[in-house]
């Protein structure tokens, strides 16, 4: 299970989507958009499998991978801070760095040098934190790789769609917005919903 720890600032800005959707939005709607922006950016991270705007995330799960397979995180991958783990007598220990590989691959990956230490198979006895995420375009291109444009205008494309069709019953029903499948596609890790 993912936790997201640091939020990331949104990439898409009210500027943005009022110039896309050709608008003008009055004070009370603002905040309205912007949170759509935010449901946007959740939608397309699950689709995905990758993350939008930098951001701190902890996976949880019931200790490491069977034999020597790989942590699987969420693409572009920055960096990992840490590795903990309950040992077999459930006693708190963080993995050397030295003891695994990290591939910012798409997804990222994590790989035990030898093999993964034993763990306790209790609740979320692994904990792996790292720090994940398309940049925006306008900012320094160490520290991430940029959101390609195809998956802002996806995302614009989703806020106006929402925005459009806030009500729970329309007079006819809605179906998916085929563009918008096929600017996500190429970069679709199929690891998503």
């Amino acid at each position: 299970m993912f936790k997201l720890i640091t939020a990331p600032n949104e990439i898409i800005t009210l500027e943005d989507s009022a110039e896309f959707m050709r608008a003008e939005f009055s004070a009370s709607e603002e905040s309205l958009i912007e949170s759509l922006i935010t449901a946007s950016r959740i939608l397309c991270e699950e689709y995905l499998f990758r993350r939008i705007g930098v951001q701190t995330i902890e996976l949880r799960d019931r200790g490491f991978p069977i034999g020597n397979s790989p942590i699987i995180l969420p693409a572009p991958l920055i960096s990992v801070t840490s590795i903990k783990y309950l040992d077999s007598n459930n006693v708190e220990q963080t993995l050397p760095s030295t003891e695994y590989i990290v591939s910012d691959s798409a997804p990222g990956l994590i790989v035990p040098i030898n093999s993964w230490p034993e763990a306790s198979k209790a609740g979320d006895s692994l904990c792996v934190r790292f720090v994940t995420g398309y940049s925006d375009p306008g900012e320094s291109p160490m520290q991430s790789e940029a959101l390609p444009k195809t998956i802002k205008i996806a995302m614009l494309m989703q806020v106006a769609d929402m925005y459009e069709n806030r009500e729970a019953q329309v007079e006819k029903p809605l179906t998916a917005n085929q563009t918008l499948v096929n600017l996500l596609a190429p970069y679709r890790l199929e690891m998503g919903i």
